[in-house]
This record gives C-alpha cells, sequence and structure tokens, in this order.
C-alpha cells in the first residue's frame, strides 16, 4: 500500500470516529462542577503534588481574577501525612490533615481564614474526617466514624445526619435529587441494563420518552443536572459499561459512545433531546440559559441552542497528559489537569 494511499484512509478513519487525547490515567476529562451556575466565589482549592497512593502534600488556592495561587498548607512530613479533605470559598477553608501512626490514622480538622491569616485547629479523631458543603441546607457539613457536625458561626454543632450508602464502583443503580424554587423535589433514576431513565414527583413517576430511542441500557444517572424555568437539563452520557453504570471520572476513552442534552418539563412529562454530539470526540461541558458547552479538538465552544450559532471562547493549549476535570465556579470554567495538579485554564465565559 502507497503512503498516500495510507494516509487517506487514515484521514478518514479519524474523522469517522474522532480523535481523543491520550490520558495517563486512561480516562475522559469530566465535570466535577456542573454550571454555568449562581456560585460567587472567585477561589479554586486543589491539592498539591500526591502519588498513586492518593497522599497529597498540601493545599493550594488559585484565584479567579488575579490567576494568583497561594499554598494554604504543606504537610511536614509527606511519608505519612497528607491533605484528605477540604472546603473553601473567599473568606475562608476548612481542610483535614491526616498523619497515618503505627496501629491507626489520626485526622485534624483546621480551619484557615484568608484574611487574617490565622489558622485554627477544630478537633482531631482516630480515623477520617470528611468536610463538604451540604447541597439541602447550604452549611458546611463534618463527618466522622462517630458524630457529624454543622459549621455554624465558626462553631461546630453536634447533628443526626442519615448515614449515606457507600455503593460500588460499578453500581446497578443511580440517582440524582432536584428541588425546584417553589420546593418540588424530583428525582431521575435509572437502572443498569434497564432502558428508562424514570422520574418520580412525590408517588408520581414517568418515563423520559426522549431518551428510549437511544442505547442506554449501561448508561445512568450523574449530577450533571440543573433546574430552569420549570425544567430540568441535564447531561446522558452512552457508554459500554463494565458490568454496572461508570462514574462520569472513571469512563475510559474506549467505552464512550457519545453524550445528549436532556430536557424535561417535570410539570406536563414531555421531553426532548436538544443537543446529540453523535461521537465521542465532542464533549458537552456546560449548560445554561438555552447555551450548550462544548469541547471540539482542544477548543471551547459555546452553541446558542435558539439559533445554532457557534461562539469559540478558548483553544487549549497544553502538552500534559493528565485527565482534565471541569469546575464551573459562577460564570468561570476551570479546567484543571487532575493527575498532575495543575490548572490549565480559566476561562470567563
Amino acid at each position: 500500500m502507497s503512503k498516500k494511499l495510507l494516509a487517506i484512509l487514515l484521514l478518514i478513519l479519524f474523522s469517522l470516529t474522532g480523535c481523543t487525547k491520550p490520558y495517563e490515567s486512561g480516562y475522559i476529562p469530566y465535570i466535577a462542577e456542573f454550571g454555568p451556575n449562581e456560585t460567587e466565589c472567585h477561589s479554586f482549592y486543589h491539592y498539591i503534588s500526591g502519588d498513586k497512593k492518593g497522599n497529597f502534600s498540601g493545599l493550594r488556592r488559585y484565584d479567579l481574577i488575579t490567576n494568583d495561587e497561594q499554598d494554604i498548607y504543606i504537610v511536614e512530613d509527606s511519608q505519612n501525612q497528607s491533605i484528605s479533605n477540604y472546603y473553601g470559598d473567599d473568606n475562608e477553608v476548612y481542610f483535614v490533615v491526616t498523619t497515618t501512626l503505627e496501629n491507626n490514622d489520626e485526622s485534624v480538622l483546621f480551619h484557615y481564614e484568608l484574611n487574617s491569616n490565622e489558622y485554627e485547629t477544630l478537633f482531631t479523631t482516630d480515623g477520617w474526617i470528611g468536610v463538604f458543603r451540604d447541597l439541602d441546607t447550604n452549611k458546611i457539613k463534618v463527618t466522622t466514624k462517630e458524630q457529624n457536625y454543622y459549621i455554624e458561626d465558626g462553631c461546630l454543632q453536634a447533628a443526626d445526619i442519615p448515614e449515606s450508602t457507600v455503593k460500588p464502583l460499578y453500581a446497578h443503580d443511580s440517582s440524582v435529587k432536584l428541588t425546584s424554587t417553589d420546593g418540588t423535589v424530583i428525582e431521575i433514576n435509572k437502572k443498569y441494563k434497564n432502558t428508562d431513565f424514570t422520574y418520580t414527583i412525590g408517588n408520581s413517576t414517568g418515563v423520559i420518552t426522549a431518551l428510549s430511542d437511544y442505547d442506554t441500557e449501561k448508561s445512568g444517572v450523574s449530577q450533571n443536572f440543573i433546574i430552569e424555568d420549570d425544567k430540568i437539563f441535564g447531561i446522558v452520557q452512552i457508554t459500554k459499561g463494565k458490568g454496572g453504570i461508570t462514574p462520569t471520572n472513571y469512563i475510559e476513552s474506549g467505552d464512550l459512545k457519545k453524550e445528549l442534552l436532556v430536557c424535561l418539563d417535570y410539570k406536563t412529562g414531555e421531553s426532548e433531546v436538544l443537543y446529540n454530539t453523535k461521537n465521542k470526540s465532542t464533549r458537552i461541558i456546560g449548560y445554561s440559559n438555552n447555551k450548550v458547552y462544548l469541547l471540539k479538538n482542544q477548543k471551547v465552544i459555546c452553541k446558542n441552542l435558539s439559533d445554532g450559532n457557534e461562539k469559540e471562547i478558548y483553544t487549549i493549549s497544553y502538552d500534559g497528559d493528565g485527565q482534565f476535570v471541569f469546575y464551573w465556579i459562577g460564570s468561570n470554567l476551570v479546567i484543571y489537569d487532575h493527575d498532575n495538579y495543575q490548572v490549565i485554564a480559566n476561562i470567563q465565559t
């Protein structure tokens, strides 16, 4: 076969299948925070360095306005200590330092105030500590194996918080709960090897029929769903599956077929697919107000679904091979290299 003919065949092959960037971890990019959203914050926190065991030697803050970075905390003994959890905003950050001891682990919850540059030790316990913002109460939640807390006015308040069920990595069911401005709770569910995506409001259950014609047996529901004007919008990934529903951050390049942006009017039951990538080379990385954000050929594109117009808003120039993670903080899109602990882009959309 001549070199010219081989080149033509390869070009045809790439145009049909799409060319995806090879990531060191083997997993495709994913959305960690869906958006654009209404979050008012110009701080992005991330780990510093680390190892394959998941140990992180420090915590860093990236300023979305100045693009400056600030080291919040560096552990003293990187062989036995690790930052294991954190939650922060423009004023403060809570983080956990875990020390590996001979018989068990010891975790310390710290509080750091950005304006005063002061650290405070809140408490120490054996085992693990989790810290994050509870989406239902909008409070900072702290969990341990003995007791759960909310942080209110800078103080820990003991709370009776139902234990969450830990699912296996490739679970056979998936769900997401959304609450509308009038308090209506809508739950979307999808079971492995079942083609129906269902939604439940109170005692009433319906089927999202717009997804019924797609190969969704091995697909599931992620957290990438929002409510706008009594309608639900979300991303559905059509995947091959690995004996269960694959989490969005563990999908390998060869397992993704395409992505769909679906809309459900939960009051009427009507649904439609607003955008279909048709292949894996185009990714849906955000949605808001009838605009879908796409990643195509290392370009971030905003597509207006009303008139079909597309606008290129950023070109990614990066040679690293780490897994990309997309964080929407308000109208800012942060692209982060998960494997190399580096902010790749801070895009004001």
